[in-house]
């Protein structure tokens, strides 16, 4: 695209739009870049007029298109905030710096910088939208040249894409944008399957197509005979979206009947209802696939009627049915009811910071500090899909599918997540693991002594429950750690003819705690209970110190004399301080595989736990008695794996799997199947392999052999 078609895009939805702000950035970004080059060998121009060209095609204003022209500059080419503030305005400046800001981010690992990155991303969305638009824009073009990229960056920015952006760019209703970096995504993380799929999508695409010609044809001449005159349009489904119905259902491509959808556009919404009545009455539909999102709009404001039917020549078709306004919405999301006055946005600061429904993942993004907690508890609320249900005065709530009763009682107030005990759903009495239904009247059953519990982990489905829980079970967690601690401290001192409750009295366990970082004896107490202070300090500031000769030798409220304590012969592939001959143990709620980040845990008598990073039980426990660990360059020997792999139940499959395990070098330590329909088989494999990649490349080779559905590692192997 070029400037001039930018400039042409813009005075089509702003008529009056001040067109100079455009292009005095497109003349500043050409100075700032000039000599520079991208990957491609390309002039490094193309890039920002690119991002400004996704902006104007999303109608966003000419604030937010400059900003797309300009967003390397201060990163590349060090411009500064000022020079851009006074240049063009404070607004524009501080869209760029976040923009900026994002990008610039250093982390010790891939996986903590996707964290905080995402945190960023949130928090970034809060102060002003616009922020992310620019940042999806900006990433959606970096995707479709990402060939010019290294093999190895290719994956990496590609599951980052789809961890991240694409789920974002859904929220805020970027239907078109967010459909095509998932399907550029999937070239990259999944090219063999990609590979299939366009090969059997290829070989029946001229017959699918005249289909779709000869259906879209019938569905206008249907409504139009009946005085309705409608647009139509069909396509073929997208790629992910045909896996992912495949992976969801365990279907093989042939059993994916509905891979076509059209779309009607009519004027308003009774047209939208009259062409449903239409289409129902000429076709059979399937009633359990008829989604009214007019009545009831997503949460991020789509709107449209959606049916499947046995169409022409009996197929399935998928039909959506929307007016032309709604469609709009679909394409631009939030951007869709935004006033422009010359171009610019007509808007508050405080009105972009309050975007609809985005409001739970600003909270979780300012209360929570530990990146990798953040990134676990808020990614299912982008990810799933999404369900509405009523309180008992009809107020819609939308959560994703899979929430529970205690979800919807968190989503009320915190208080009255902490103290449900239940519910009355529809009028019958549930408890608060029960998932919610759309549709369902939620009334929340509460008892003042009720508290939260680690089970409840395994209830909760959204980021915030998650967060509140956790943070409850910590303060218990510190509770303990104080009560544990205030009683060593007073048992050490009583050893050496000192009570503790003077030494509060005289203010000198206040002064030692206050040198030591802590506000009051309490935080004090929780330190050495925890062993993130060392016992034998805290006495020699408040002892004699011949009295000191009396301690133990050993100083086990230090981490490092704990680390000692542990210590044993035998080498672990871990490394704890650099150190390898500590005792460990794996945990058996995630079974981390060397090449895998991880995260120590230090237990009370049983050494250090080594949990995977985003393990749900690590993330909920106590962060103080959490401790960096690796993996040692030369860990050696296997670790239990274990896989659930779905497949037509054919003859010769057993025999496949096994192969693909010989071949790889994978021993089968158990091995279980099962049939789960009248063509389907279930086979759970249990193996031993020596790390993560290992594991990774079994299950590349068994998704590749022929009748093979779907290949899921299961992140708890049972004990035997």
């Amino acid at each position: 695209m070029r400037l001039n078609d930018i400039l042409d895009k813009v005075s089509e939805y702003a008529t009056d739009a001040d067109l100079d702000t455009v292009m005095r950035a497109y003349v500043f970004s050409a100075r700032a870049h000039a000599g520079q080059m991208r990957k491609s060998g390309e002039p490094y121009l193309i890039h920002p007029i690119a991002v400004a060209g996704i902006l104007a095609n999303l109608r966003m204003d000419v604030d937010t298109i400059a900003v797309g022209l300009l967003h390397d500059t201060m990163e590349d080419c060090l411009t500064t905030h000022e020079e851009l503030a006074e240049e063009f305005g404070e607004d524009v400046a501080d869209m760029v710096d976040g923009v900026t800001k994002i990008g610039k981010l250093e982390f010790r690992t891939k996986e903590e910088a996707q964290a905080e990155n995402f945190r960023k991303l949130i928090l970034a969305m809060a102060k002003d939208v616009r922020v992310i638009l620019v940042k999806i824009c900006d990433r959606l073009h970096n995707m479709r040249t990402l060939e010019h990229m290294q093999a190895s960056k290719q994956r990496a920015i590609a599951q980052e894409t789809m961890d991240i952006y694409a789920p974002i760019a859904n929220r805020l209703g970027l239907s078109k944008v967010k459909t095509e970096l998932e399907d550029i995504c999937f070239q990259y993380l999944h090219p063999e399957v990609n590979e299939t799929l366009t090969r059997k999508l290829g070989e029946g695409a001229g017959q699918r197509e005249a289909y779709i010609g000869r259906t879209a044809q019938a569905l206008r001449d249907t409504l139009e005979d009946r005085g309705l005159p409608a647009e139509v349009n069909g396509r073929s489904k997208h790629m992910t979206s045909i896996h992912r119905k495949m992976v969801a259902q365990n279907l093989t491509f042939e059993q994916v009947h509905d891979l076509m959808a059209f779309r009607v556009f009519v004027s308003d919404v009774g047209q939208c209802y009259t062409a449903l009545g239409l289409i129902h009455a000429t076709w059979r539909h399937v009633p359990e696939r008829l989604k009214d999102y007019i009545a009831t709009p997503k949460s991020n404001g789509y709107q449209s009627l959606h049916t499947v039917v046995f169409g022409p020549e009996g197929r399935q078709i998928e039909i959506q049915i929307r007016t032309h306004e709604m469609h709009r919405v679909a394409e631009v999301g939030i951007a869709a009811h935004w006033k422009y006055k010359e171009g610019h946005l007509a808007l508050s600061r405080d009105d972009l910071g309050k975007i609809a429904r985005l409001r739970e993942l600003f909270e979780a993004a300012s209360e929570v500090d530990d990146s990798d907690e953040f990134l676990q508890t808020v990614k299912v609320d982008l990810f799933a899909d999404e369900i509405y249900v009523f309180t008992p005065r009809g107020d819609v709530k939308f959560f994703p599918k899979g929430a529970t009763v205690l979800d919807f009682a968190y989503a009320i107030h915190t208080a009255v997540g902490n103290t449900c005990t239940g519910a009355r759903v529809n009028g019958r009495m549930v408890p608060i693991r029960t998932p919610l239904q759309g549709g369902d009247t939620i009334e929340i059953i509460r008892k003042s002594d009720q508290k939260p519990s680690r089970a409840w982990l395994e209830y909760a489905a959204t980021g915030r429950a998650l967060s509140k829980i956790r943070r409850v079970i910590r303060e218990e967690e510190r509770q303990k750690g104080r009560e544990t601690g205030e009683q060593m401290l007073d048992n050490e001192l009583r050893k050496r003819g000192y009570v503790l409750a003077k030494l509060v009295k005289q203010g000198r366990i206040t002064d030692v705690a206050r040198a030591h970082g802590q506000h009051d004896p309490e935080g004090l107490y929780a330190a050495l209970g925890l062993g993130s202070l060392p016992m034998k300090k805290i006495l020699g500031e408040l002892v004699k110190p011949e009295e000191l000769e009396q301690e133990p030798e050993e100083d086990v409220g230090s981490l490092v004399g704990l680390i000692r304590k542990l210590r044993r012969r035998s080498e672990s592939p871990v490394l704890i301080n650099g150190e390898s001959d500590v005792m460990v143990s794996y945990a058996r709620c995630c079974n981390p595989l060397p090449g895998e980040p991880v995260a120590g845990f230090v237990t009370r008598g049983h050494g250090i736990s080594v949990h995977r990073k985003e393990c749900p039980n690590l993330l909920a426990s106590d962060p103080n008695r959490r401790i960096n660990v690796q993996w040692s360059s030369d860990a050696g020997g296997t670790h239990p794996g274990e896989l659930r792999i779905v497949c037509a139940d054919i003859p010769g499959m057993l025999a496949d799997i096994g192969s693909a395990c010989k071949a790889i070098g994978v021993n089968v330590t158990r091995m279980e199947a099962r049939a789960i329909d009248d063509d389907k088989a279930l086979f759970t494999l249990e193996v031993s392999v020596t790390d993560v990649e290992h594991l990774g490349r079994l299950m590349r080779s068994v998704e590749r052999i022929d009748g093979v559905i779907s290949v899921d590692r299961v992140r708890q192997v049972a004990a035997g």
